[in-house]
């Protein structure tokens, strides 16, 4: 829908279209003007910009019947109440919108829902319309004007928003009848409107209505939560904690800036009052922060949004709701320790030129302790056999690949790396490392066989600094 929209209803003098049965209850209307309205008066409908518009029903007050069939069509040029004459009247599509029969007094109505919808969607300008008899014969219909002590001419709109269905109605801001008899003369400020002819020798008369709508632009909110990802996980994990003052900038996606702000004490903030539009934040990551992974797991409202190295998230639609899953994961690197791949640690054994950092975590066990195939690795050089994949088992086997970076893990996380990531892997790890060895490998089944490499895959992301803590510089 557009945003503002005035409907401007002309009514030939000829009739005004009804559909179907015309003797409908007298309606309440909204509001009654008594006497003259002034010019600067808007009787203004508001419509939610999110609505879907069911239907829209013009009613008239006749108060004099003839008995015609009377069209409706659509203006193709403005008009103004206070100027407008049959002489300077501009143009109209031929095409019919709807019609009825002045077959009484009282109220008529026509539907008029699509002409609406046409000028709400902006499928053509808004200039009213134009009311028209089949046949040029007397007597005229007459129906009040807003000038009227009563029964002013209004229009009925319902429509839905959310399911739920709405009906506002609004009178005239304007109307008019125009005389062939009179070219040009204005009767802008007469209480009655017609169509048809008064008599045999007094011609056409039409009039002109006009309605104002105003489309309601509905507001956005846009926020949610910054918070210490301590497992630098790119999740929002039990137990951890918002951050509170963060710096968060708001954009269009053009670039231009909307709003800023900060995070509360809990590490929450939002951004409201935002028309429909394209948005992006940007979050600021303290001193001593930087970003968690972007866009992990399955669900978009406990992941990081923000990219690791700008901090801004990419650019959304907000469109008549309160979009809550814009959130940003932070750590501060040196909590959850480093870690090094198993190339450092067979280097840094003593073996050769490098100081020897692998004793002094010495023992640990590939497997758990005691099990069945579980081995202990006592020494630096037991150490470095399990690290080159070449004494128990070759490379080319999962279990003698999975021991590597297995022992490497473990040695990184005596080291001081946090396990908070890959704790439950090395569980699962051990539990199967105490009952079987590298010359179990052949026999596995093949699902076995993806669950060690699985293993494998995810300590050899640890000990990169691809999963956890950091790789150490």
């Amino acid at each position: 829908m557009k945003k503002t929209v005035y409907l401007t209803l002309l009514i030939a003098v000829l009739g005004l279209a009804i559909m179907g049965c015309q003797n409908e209850p007298n309606p309440v209307v909204s509001r009654h003007i008594t006497g003259s309205m002034p010019t600067n008066l808007l009787s203004k409908v508001s419509i939610p910009e999110n609505a879907v518009l069911d239907s829209a029903i013009l009613y008239l007050y006749v108060t004099q019947a003839n008995n015609q069939t009377i069209r409706i069509h659509r203006v193709t040029s403005d008009w103004d109440e206070y100027t407008v004459t049959w002489s300077n009247f501009g143009t109209y599509d031929p095409t019919e919108v709807s019609n009825f029969v002045a077959d009484g007094l009282g109220w008529r109505f026509a539907n008029i829902t699509a002409l609406v919808a046409g000028w709400l969607d902006g499928d053509y300008s808004n200039f009213g319309l134009l009311i028209r008899q089949d046949e040029l014969t007397y007597p005229r219909a007459r129906f009040n004007s807003r000038e009227a002590a009563s029964n002013h001419p209004y229009i009925k709109v319902c429509y839905t928003v959310d399911d739920t269905p709405t009906c506002v109605t609004d009178e005239t801001i304007a109307d008019v009848y125009i005389s062939e008899l009179s070219p040009n003369y204005n009767f802008g400020d007469w209480d009655i409107l017609h169509t048809g002819w008064a008599n045999p020798t007094a011609l056409e008369k039409q009039s002109l209505l006009r309605f104002d709508f105003e489309e309601t632009p509905c507001l956005n909110c846009i926020g949610n939560f910054v918070w210490h990802d301590i497992n630098r996980n790119g999740i929002q994990d039990e137990g951890e904690l918002g951050i509170g003052g963060v710096a968060v900038h708001l954009f269009d996606c053009t670039g231009a800036p909307i709003a800023s702000t900060v995070t509360n004490a809990e590490g929450y903030y939002q951004f409201c009052e935002l028309p429909s539009g394209d948005y992006y934040l940007q979050f600021v990551a303290p001193m001593g922060y930087v970003f968690t992974m972007q866009d992990q797991g399955m669900n978009d409202a406990l992941d990081s949004d923000a990219n690791p190295t700008t901090g801004m998230t990419a650019c959304t639609n907000l469109s008549c709701e309160d979009d809550m899953t814009w959130d940003a994961g932070l750590y501060i690197p040196e909590e959850l320790g480093c870690s090094f791949t198993i190339g450092y640690w067979k280097t840094h054994a003593g073996l050769k030129r490098q100081p020897d950092m692998v004793t002094a975590l010495l023992p640990l066990w590939l497997g758990n302790a005691g099990g069945a195939k579980s081995y202990q690795v006592t020494t630096a050089l037991m150490a470095v056999n399990f690290l080159s994949q070449n004494v128990y088992g070759t490379a080319d086997n999962g279990i003698t690949k999975l021991y590597a970076q297995l022992l490497g893990a473990k040695l990184n996380i005596e080291n001081g790396a946090s396990d908070m990531t890959i704790s439950a892997v090395i569980t699962a790890a051990d539990n199967f490392l105490a009952t079987h060895n590298y010359l179990d490998w052949s026999g596995l089944s093949e699902s076995d066989r993806q669950m060690v490499l699985g293993w494998h895959a995810m300590l050899d992301d640890y000990n990169n600094g691809l999963l956890g803590p950091m790789h150490c510089e």
